[in-house]
């Protein structure tokens, strides 16, 4: 399984209007472009494997010393395309090449009798393996466009600028802030500074852009044209047109590079480079009505609360079903654990059944074992057998379908699970009369009687 790249380039300059030539080259994967005197260029590229290379340099040629960093690149492209080492690896030989051409453009410098402010710069990009680095130099940009997000991908040039904005320093601390930061750049133009490796991702849009663009160009304006839903040729004249417009002095340049895809495939031949070249002399290319890349955002953003909202109504809707279930299921284990113990006949001790004075014979009772006393139920006289012999019978819960309620009555505490139908059965031996238990005890509704609640259960009419 190998990484499928599909990569779209275009890369478009202009020569300054302070500029007699065009000193910006780009290098798009194997091919330099020299623009030089031209008015207006363009190249665009279609990559469609998973290794490629874009670079634009501005500066890095001497042609009295030879010192050329054009054929440095072109050994190194032809050595990382080849290879099989790391990202990592071929990121080093990278900074390795662009480090040594500086240098020694640094010392010519020195050793010329008019002195003259050499400011090479260098931005380059690298794929490798579905990985993609950075490494800059100097005055060039690398920007990041993945999703909302939009960045420097190496050096923050804009840091005051951005704390400003955000209210963290002052007007005055921005002003020292980019003073200092103007200096660290001028003096350390020479180091080389490489990006973190990053996995390629699918939409992502990479710009490289010369100083000459960045100066002329808002950041904002940037953002909406590599983030509005156009191709990298079309991306790439609007930034150009964008300076041109805004009088941009200094040779204006930007590579744009869009990921079109980044999956996966198995055994699959890269297909042909096409490379288009436009000429040097034509037009920058007309303007198309197209949405903002603001306005696209907030569609997005809109459509991403709408879905978390419904996610959050089905959730709460299968929480609230199940506990609604769970309910259920208790109180049917609830009602049948006590029609299983109502059933059984068992009837309970003293601390539920309350006996009427005068209605069972003491001597009767001291002649029951204490464990007979604790488990039987006292009834009224001749309510046992039928007979009124003036002594009270005990009723036999295994021989007997119901327990019997004497002249005066029984007391009864309300357990778990107790309904007055089952009383009735339990007292009178037939369900339908638990309207007797409640009109002694007013009761409107059978359904509402509660755990603890003395009830009296008076005899059957």
């Amino acid at each position: 399984m190998e990484n499928t790249i599909k990569i779209s380039f275009s890369a478009v300059t202009h020569i300054g209007t302070a500029r007699a030539v065009n000193e910006n080259k780009v290098f798009a994967n194997g091919r330099f472009f020299y623009p030089v005197t031209a008015d207006y260029a363009q190249i665009s590229l279609e990559v469609n494997d998973g290794k490629c290379f874009f670079a634009l340099s501005e500066g890095m040629e001497d042609e009295e010393s030879g010192i050329s960093l054009t054929s440095d690149l072109k050994k190194f492209h032809q050595k990382a395309m080849a290879s099989s080492k790391d990202i990592h690896v071929k990121l080093d030989d990278l900074v390795q090449c662009v480090e040594q051409t500086s240098n020694l453009l640094h010392s010519v410098s020195l050793g010329e009798n008019d002195i003259r402010e050499r400011k090479p710069s260098f931005s380059g990009v690298l794929v490798d393996g579905g990985n993609i680095a950075a490494v800059n130099l100097g005055n060039c940009r690398i920007y990041k466009l993945e999703g909302d997000t939009f960045k420097l991908l190496v050096n923050d040039y804009k840091r005051a600028e951005r704390l400003l904005k955000m209210g963290i320093i002052s007007n005055e601390q921005a002003e020292i802030l980019a003073g200092k930061q103007q200096t660290l750049m001028d003096e350390g133009r020479l180091n080389v500074k490489k990006s973190d490796v990053n996995p390629l991702r699918e939409g992502t849009v990479y710009l490289i852009c010369s100083n000459g663009l960045a100066e002329a160009v808002n950041e904002d304006i940037i953002y909406d044209i590599i983030g509005s839903n156009t191709g990298a040729d079309e991306a790439a004249s609007r930034l150009v047109e964008e300076a041109i417009k805004n009088d941009a002095q200094d040779n204006a340049t930007a590579l744009v590079i869009k990921v079109e895809s980044a999956g996966e495939r198995q055994n699959v031949v890269p297909g042909p480079r096409t490379t288009q070249y436009r000429s040097a002399t034509s037009r920058i290319p007309s303007k198309q009505v197209r949405a903002s890349a603001s306005r696209a955002k907030s569609s997005i953003d809109v459509s991403r609360i709408i879905s978390i909202v419904v996610l959050v109504f089905l959730g709460t809707a299968v929480l609230f079903g199940a506990y609604k279930m769970w309910q259920l299921f208790s109180a049917r284990g609830e009602q049948g654990a006590s029609t299983e113990q109502e059933n059984t006949l068992e009837p309970e001790g003293t601390d539920n059944t309350t006996i009427p004075s005068g209605t069972v014979d003491e001597t009767t009772n001291d002649d029951l074992p204490e464990d007979d006393l604790d488990t039987a139920d006292p009834i009224a006289d001749g309510a046992g057998d039928g007979t009124d012999d003036g002594t009270a019978d005990i009723v036999n819960p295994s021989t007997t379908d119901a327990f019997q309620v004497g002249e005066e009555g029984v007391y009864y505490t309300v357990k778990s699970g107790d309904m007055l139908m089952v009383l009735a059965k339990k007292y009178y031996g037939d369900e339908s009369k638990y309207t007797l238990i409640m009109e002694a005890n007013k009761i409107t509704d059978p359904n509402k009687i509660t755990v603890g609640q003395k009830l009296f259960i008076p005899p059957a009419k």
